[in-house]
């Protein structure tokens, strides 16, 4: 690759650079000592490093935003791009777009998440195609894209839908992406996701169907330290975490006794920079 030759620690910032231009279309100095701790001369180096091995046309300056931007000649320096890429950006200063439930194990086409994540940052409603299990054929939906969510299999997008008028959880596999994302516009007019908002505190015990002996290995499988077992997840992810945790299989190994939903407090709110969406 192209930073092979240079020291470990820089080689780690120019790779870390090289994803923030192909992710966000644009970085600057601050984004580079902000991450690392860096001084302003290293990171005017580590950029003259990186312009030096990018092509002529790839990056431009925007003096108005002090900041460097991809063109559409840039090209990746570091090798292909992942979704764990995107997994470590989001949780990183916009860690609040973002949950994840253990175990992700999929990467996805990152032709439709790219422009998704720009959306989400800018703040932008998107035009895309959607393919919905529960429609025979793809339908043209204007939506607003708000954060992403791991099942522990595959991301999941959380956005406002036009067309229905509601929160919906798309998966950006089904998004066609040679037909979406030509059009965009500002996102107005959508509400506070309540039930993003709403934490739902499960409390689950071994089935009751199980045997004394099952209901014991059980506990010890799953950490119980007491009666019951308690998780804590937003409401939007509800279903995610009981398929996760396999309660509505046809003979589960826990199920749920009572499941109740909580309002975040406002310190818990406030930490979501992109207030009421």
């Amino acid at each position: 690759m192209a930073f092979d030759d240079l020291k470990h620690a820089q080689r780690e910032r120019l790779e870390y650079l090289d994803r923030l231009l192909f992710w966000n279309g644009a970085a600057t100095r601050s984004s580079l000592i902000d991450q690392f701790g860096i001084s302003n001369p290293q990171a005017a180096l580590d950029f003259k490093t990186y312009l030096k091995a990018s092509d002529n046309e790839a990056l431009r300056y925007d003096a108005s935003s002090k900041q460097y931007l991809a063109t559409e000649r840039f090209s990746r320096l570091s090798g292909e791009a992942t979704t764990d890429e995107l997994e470590e950006l989001l949780g990183g200063d916009r860690g609040a777009l973002f949950e994840v439930l253990p175990d992700l194990q999929r990467t996805q086409n990152v032709r439709v998440f790219r422009p998704l994540y720009r959306a989400v940052i800018a703040k932008e409603a998107v035009e895309i195609v959607y393919q919905s299990m529960r429609q025979p054929e793809p339908e043209t939906r204007w939506i607003a894209p708000l954060r992403f969510a791991s099942d522990g299999v595959r991301l999941h997008l959380r956005a406002w839908c036009y067309t229905r008028q509601d929160f919906r959880d798309f998966i950006p596999s089904r998004i066609d992406a040679s037909k979406s994302f030509f059009n965009q516009r500002e996102a107005l007019d959508v509400p506070k996701d309540e039930d993003w908002f709403t934490w739902a505190i499960m409390k689950l015990k071994p089935h009751r169907d199980l045997t004394t002996d099952q209901k014991r290995v059980v506990r010890i499988e799953f950490g119980f330290d007491g009666d019951c077992l308690e998780l804590r997840t937003r409401k939007a992810l509800e279903f995610y975490t009981k398929r996760r945790w396999g309660l509505d299989q046809e003979s589960p190994r826990l199920e749920c006794v009572s499941c109740n939903y909580v309002a975040m407090t406002e310190d818990e709110n406030h930490a979501d920079r992109y207030g009421a969406y």
